[in-house]
């Protein structure tokens, strides 16, 4: 199967030194860079020239410069400016373009308040650019199409080096809107019909989103049409996904739909995020995190969490158009959808592996099908606990459409008042070596066992950090040395400890013993 690495993607740039980068050598005095201060609540009277005794005292303002490579566009810290930033201009290699803040460090960011605009900050058709350390908002007019931050390349090529850093993203209050240009906290869209669009060394880092509607961090494209999808239309704006793109770090909560989603991208990285409510507010069906119509995505180190209803509201998802997904060392937990979502809707997906990950009372189901067919989709070394109340289709096959998942050397463990079972139907879903205590209507599962795994504190993880240590099995489990090697388990577990290509392995997301 296809393998992407973190080392070459975190290899793929750097984010740039502090502001007020030299102009190259040989540059003429007059391309040398500028920092254009704002300050929205300056005092009138005097003439506005951006500098920082007379700062520009408008967004508009602001919009009305032509940026060139190495300036940087700096707003008072303290203060707050109504309206949309939506600079001109871009950077180039070794001289981008900066948008931050300035003032006292102990102040609180400045704010761009979006007014009830389509967008709070909109950086349209342009590139090498880097935007950290505002405070952004956009709730007047709530229930029409709305974003906090829109980066949008239209008919503009493959755009290079953006950095998304270090911002407070909040109450931003769009409609229910669901496509490559909806209504979101951070969105990036390549669009239009004449020149094929995309993004290139993408950093989505640090940052802080609350109360989105409707969706948290989103990579789009209608540059997307390849077979593997529903509404593929042959001879459409062929498939060109973004590249290098990394969403790292950043903390979700109180979402109206989705979390972080990928669509057409190559080789994307999304990692310790954290994901605290989701799916509270939109008619439609969300996931947590999940790729669309992407190769070679890597989910890991995530913490996902609150999702609401069960249409999705499940943590995780693969879904159709994918190959190549790897979702490995993840914690799920408390999410009123369920686990993890396999959906192909009309469309396929191939070659994916869901490994060393950990679901901590998850209700509803642990792995959900959609009405599609699909093969070649592992789960292995998983640990799935439900609590006293939590009830759960571990594996539910919502149809007869035959749906191939190999589930491999994972543990459920069911306690205290509840069920759980598996409802298969398409005859595609195969067991083997898995410990499934406290679990009703257990299908064919050779090698496995039916005895308490005796894990440490199963039910007492309170986030990604102590997850391991509640559910490493105790010594004398009889899920240690239990399992069985499968050529796609990955090199070490849910805690980073070793697993051994050749085995004894042990069953579940921790390699103990």
């Amino acid at each position: 199967m296809r393998r992407i690495t973190t080392a070459a993607l975190a290899a793929a740039g750097c984010v740039a030194a502090a502001l007020g980068t030299a102009p190259a050598a040989g540059a003429a005095p007059h391309d040398a860079p500028r920092v254009h201060h704002v300050d929205c609540q300056a005092p009138g009277g005097l003439p506005e020239t951006g500098t920082a005794k007379t700062p520009w005292r408008s967004l508009a303002a602001v919009n009305g410069q032509r940026l060139r490579p190495g300036d940087s566009v700096v707003l008072k810290r303290g203060t707050r400016c109504a309206g949309t930033l939506a600079p001109a201009g871009a950077g180039r290699a070794g001289a981008p373009v900066r948008i931050g803040a300035y003032g006292d460090p102990a102040a609180a960011k400045p704010v761009v308040d979006g007014n009830g605009a389509v967008d709070a900050v909109l950086l349209r058709n342009t590139e090498w650019i880097e935007l950290s350390d505002l405070d952004i908002t956009n709730a007047a007019n709530p229930g029409t199409k709305r974003r906090g931050v829109r980066v949008l390349l239209d008919d503009y090529g493959t755009g290079t080096h953006y950095r998304i850093t270090n911002l407070t993203i909040h109450d931003v209050l769009g409609d229910d809107t669901k496509d490559a240009n909806g209504s979101e906290g951070i969105l990036f869209a390549a669009t239009g019909t004449r020149v094929p669009s995309r993004f290139d060394d993408v950093r989505v880092e640090n940052n802080r989103l609350d109360h989105i509607d409707r969706g948290g961090i989103r990579v789009s494209s209608t540059w997307s049409q390849r077979p593997g999808i529903s509404d593929y239309k042959p001879g459409g704006p062929a498939w060109t996904p973004s590249t290098r793109v990394v969403v790292r770090g950043n903390t979700l909560s109180d979402l109206g739909g989705d979390g972080i989603v990928m669509t057409v991208t190559d080789g994307a990285l999304v990692e310790h995020n954290t994901l605290r409510g989701f799916q509270r507010r939109s008619a439609g069906y969300n996931a947590g995190m999940w790729p669309y119509n992407a190769d070679g995505t890597v989910f890991q180190y995530n913490d996902t969490s609150g999702g609401e209803t069960t249409r999705d509201g499940m943590a995780y998802d693969v879904d159709e158009g994918t190959n190549g997904t790897v979702f490995q060392y993840n914690y799920s937990h408390d999410n009123a959808g369920g686990f993890f979502l396999v959906c192909t809707a009309d469309g396929a997906l191939s070659d994916a592996v869901i490994r060393f990950n950990v679901s901590q009372n998850d209700h509803f189901r642990g792995i959900e099908t959609c009405r599609g067919t699909f093969s070649d989709v592992r789960f292995l070394h998983n640990t799935i606990y439900m609590g006293d109340g939590v009830s759960q289709t571990v594996v539910n096959e919502n149809t007869t459409n035959r749906h191939e998942i190999a589930f491999v050397d994972n543990v459920v463990q069911k306690a205290g008042a509840g069920t759980a079972n598996f409802n298969l139907r398409s005859g595609g879903v195969t067991l083997s070596h898995n410990a499934l205590y406290g679990v009703g209507s257990v299908p064919d599962n050779p090698g496995g066992t039916g005895a308490d795994p005796q894990l440490t504190a199963p039910g007492t993880a309170t986030g990604l950090a102590d997850a391991a240590a509640a559910y490493t099995p105790r010594p004398g489990s009889p899920v240690i040395g239990a399992g069985v090697p499968h050529p796609d388990a990955g090199p070490r577990d849910f805690a980073g400890n070793p697993v051994a290509a050749q085995g004894p392995v042990s069953v579940g997301a921790l390699n103990a013993g």
